[in-house]
Parts: structure tokens; C-alpha cells; sequence
């Protein structure tokens, strides 16, 4: 019995001891399989961390190891003598730094460019001067991919200060900047030495400047977006002057016009041209001389309207297209006056013609010629003729003096119904002096400037 006991202890200390082995076993597996799998963890990070620093963070190299980079750098012509290659070199920090689309040579602090260095794209565009967390800020000179130059002030990555701009054909901006933009006081000089001097808001010439045209026409005023808008002034080449508002690059509100013949004009504008009342006066010097005082439409005398001549003589009455149209009525010199109707600048309808104190005459007029006598007397004041909207070219222009031909007296040649018409006189062509030149709109090249990067 004693034996077969001893038997069945021994079984069961056997199988405690394997029992025991396998937990111990377990356990060790257990505590394998964690180191594995923190191993292969710490794997993981390692290579995502390899990779972001491939596409992302740039990598730091010993000058050695680069020589396709460097020489870059070596042949790279530096406007400034210290952004040359061997100053760069004996720069504290001084470091490689290899991108995606890019590569820069110079200062390095806390892994990123601060300090003076050059930075070189693919494009072709290279930038040397001040960086401060990896974006442009200080005195730098930045050459674009289509061989345009900006050298002066940045803040955070874009022109801000005082910097210079040139385009490839010669045109320039030398000035104040913000946010990558004209914004101050600033000159700029075209390709065919137009010129603009004074203020500049986002880009665009805002407020007051002076501008100075190819054929040396000047202004001198207030602009808004590059056009003329507000009070100047403006010296044509050819001798005229303009004095008045402006909107949208053209006169138009209250203006002075003086030709370089002495004509004045005085008076509304709209459009660039006479429009609503105004004054003209043919020759301003002289002590008499033909005027207008009266209505215009688009440049000509339209509407009501008072015209003297230096003789003495006067007409009263509608215009239409510069010519004497509608009912008026005509002084002359000697006392003699015309009351009627007027059809294109000739007495033509019903009216009432004394000569000289004589013995008035009522009748039909046709061509300045009194055709039918009526020895009733006709309307003093005939219905005024509706003025029809006169419309013309749009185009800005500059209107020279427009004299109005003074009329003479009419002739008497009535028509009896059984004798035959004779030939009616026709007294006096109308003389149009007027003369237009076309106005050149002053238009800045405007031209977008990337200067982010």
C-alpha cells in the first residue's frame, strides 16, 4: 500500500512541476511578446518620423555630402557681396537645407532659416537677404521667374516698407509697400516715361498725385483707382487748361475750361464734354467779343439760350445742335428785331420782323426771307418747339470755341399764289468753328505682383 502511495505522490509532484514549467513558460512568452510588440512600435514611429521628414522637414547635410546643391550656390551671381558663397560659408549656423522644390544655403536657428541666407527655387526664382522663421522679413532682393526684381523691406513674407519693383522692359515703382502691395507715397515710371507721383492705396493710385502723359499733357489732383476722380487741374501739350471735378477719368460736375486761342468756357461738364448751363466766351482777353450764355447737350449749345456778338446784336431763344432752332428772338444793332420761329440757325415760320422803327410786318418766313405777308398779327410767343435728346460719341473730347453767325436782317420777297416763285435769298451761312481733339484717358499699367512665396 505504502508503494502505491509513494506512486501516486510522485505522479502528482510530476505533474506540478510541468504545470509549473508551462506557467513560468506562459508567462515568459507573455513578457517576450510585450517586448516585441513595444519594439515594433517604437519601429513604426521611427520610419513614420524617416518619412515625414523626407516630403516635409528639410534635411541638414554636411557641405561634403551635397555638391550638386553647392554648386549652386557657387555659381549663384549675389547682388550683395555678403550673400556670396564663400561669406555664407564663414556665417555662425551656417547650413545646407535641401526641399522639395527648393534648396537654401545660410542660417540656421532652432531648425528653421533665421538670419541672412539664399534661397534658390526650381522655377527660377531666388531670393537673398534677412529670413526669420523661415519667411522673408528685413532688407532682401528677390529675382522672379520672369525677370522681374523687387528689392527692399519685407514683413512675414511680403513686401512691406520701403522697396523698389522693376519689370522686365524697364518700368518701375520706387516706394512705400503693404502687405505685398503699392501702398503710400510712391513714384512710377512707364515704359514710354509716363509718370505718376503721390498717393497709393492697394495697389492702385489713390488720392492726390501728378501724372505726366507721353505727350507731356499733365494733371495734378485726386485720383481713385487709377483714374482721375475729384478737383485737378490739367495742362494740356497743346496749350489748353482744365480746371474742375472729374469722375471716372473724365470732366464732369463743375469745370473751366481755357483754350490756348483765349476762348473760356464756364460751366457743367458731364462725360468729358459742355453738358447743362454754362458760360463761353470767344475770346476772354478782349475787351468785346461774341458769348453764349445758355444750355448745352453733349458739347453744343442746346436749349434756351442768350448769344452776343461785339456789334451789339443779340438772339434770345432755343438752340438746337449749336444752330438758332425753335422760336427766338433776334436784336440788331440799328434797333431792327426779328420775333419767330428758327429752323436749323434761319428765321423760318411765322413771325414779326421791324425794321429800324419802321412799321412792323407780320407773316411767313422761309430761309431769312419774308415770303407771305399776314395782316393780322400773328403769336408773339409761339409754343416752343420740344427739343429732341441729341446723342453723340461718347468719347471724351476737347471742344475748341463755337461761334454762332450773326444774322442779318431778313429780306422782304412775297409770293403772290398767281405769280411765279422768284429766287429766295439765302443771308448768311452759319459758321461752326468748333474743333474737337480727342482726350487721352490716363490709364496706370497696372500689372499683379506676386511677390509670395
Amino acid at each position: 500500500m505504502i508503494g502505491i502511495h509513494k506512486n501516486n505522490i510522485q505522479n502528482l509532484i510530476n505533474k506540478c512541476i510541468t504545470q509549473s514549467l508551462i506557467v513560468k513558460t506562459s508567462l515568459k512568452c507573455k513578457y517576450y511578446i510585450r517586448r516585441i510588440v513595444r519594439i515594433m512600435n517604437s519601429y513604426r514611429v521611427k520610419i513614420r518620423n524617416e518619412s515625414n521628414l523626407k516630403t516635409r522637414v528639410p534635411k541638414e547635410d554636411s557641405v561634403e555630402e551635397n555638391e550638386e546643391f553647392i554648386e549652386k550656390f557657387k555659381n549663384y551671381k549675389a547682388h550683395n557681396k555678403q550673400f556670396e558663397y564663400g561669406n555664407l560659408v564663414n556665417m555662425e549656423n551656417s547650413k545646407l537645407k535641401i526641399y522639395k522644390d527648393s534648396c537654401y544655403f545660410g542660417q540656421i536657428a532652432n531648425g528653421k532659416r533665421n538670419g541672412k541666407g539664399v534661397l534658390i527655387c526650381n522655377n527660377g526664382r531666388i531670393y537673398e537677404g534677412n529670413f526669420e522663421n523661415n519667411r522673408k522679413h528685413g532688407q532682401g532682393y528677390e529675382q522672379l521667374p520672369d525677370n522681374c526684381i523687387y528689392e527692399g523691406m519685407y514683413i512675414n513674407g511680403k513686401p512691406e516698407g520701403m522697396g523698389k519693383f522693376i519689370w522686365d522692359k524697364g518700368e518701375y515703382y520706387e516706394g512705400s509697400w503693404l502687405n505685398g502691395l503699392k501702398h503710400g507715397q510712391g513714384i512710377w515710371i512707364g515704359v514710354n516715361n509716363d509718370s505718376y507721383i503721390g498717393e497709393w492705396k492697394m495697389g492702385n493710385t489713390n488720392g492726390y498725385g501728378v501724372y505726366i502723359a507721353i505727350n507731356g499733357d499733365k494733371y495734378e489732383g485726386e485720383f481713385h483707382n487709377n483714374l482721375k476722380h475729384g478737383q485737378g487741374i490739367e495742362y494740356l501739350s497743346n496749350g489748353d487748361i482744365y480746371k474742375g471735378y472729374y469722375v471716372n477719368g473724365k470732366p464732369e460736375g463743375q469745370g473751366e475750361y481755357f483754350w490756348n486761342l483765349g476762348s473760356y468756357y464756364n460751366g457743367t461738364f458731364k462725360n468729358g464734354q459742355r453738358h447743362g448751363r454754362g458760360n463761353w466766351i470767344k475770346d476772354k482777353n478782349a475787351q468785346q467779343s461774341d458769348c453764349y450764355e445758355g444750355e448745352y447737350v453733349n458739347d453744343k449749345k442746346c436749349g434756351f439760350g442768350i448769344y452776343r456778338w461785339p456789334t451789339g446784336s443779340r438772339y434770345e431763344g432755343n438752340f438746337f445742335e449749336d444752330l438758332r432752332h425753335g422760336f427766338g428772338k433776334m436784336f440788331w444793332e440799328d434797333g431792327s428785331y426779328y420775333y419767330g420761329m428758327w429752323d436749323k440757325g434761319n428765321q423760318c415760320g411765322e413771325g414779326e420782323y421791324c425794321k429800324n422803327g419802321e412799321q412792323t410786318k407780320f407773316g411767313i418766313f422761309e430761309k431769312n426771307v419774308l415770303i407771305k405777308e399776314d395782316f393780322e398779327k400773328v403769336k408773339r410767343q409761339p409754343p416752343q418747339i420740344k427739343i429732341r435728346q441729341y446723342t453723340t460719341s461718347q468719347k471724351t473730347v476737347r471742344s475748341n470755341s463755337q461761334q454762332t453767325t450773326n444774322t442779318q436782317k431778313p429780306q422782304i420777297n412775297f409770293r403772290p399764289n398767281s405769280v411765279k416763285q422768284p429766287k429766295k435769298i439765302i443771308l448768311g451761312q452759319i459758321k461752326n468753328a468748333f474743333q474737337s481733339k480727342q482726350k487721352r484717358q490716363f490709364s496706370l499699367h497696372k500689372q499683379t505682383i506676386d511677390l509670395n512665396f
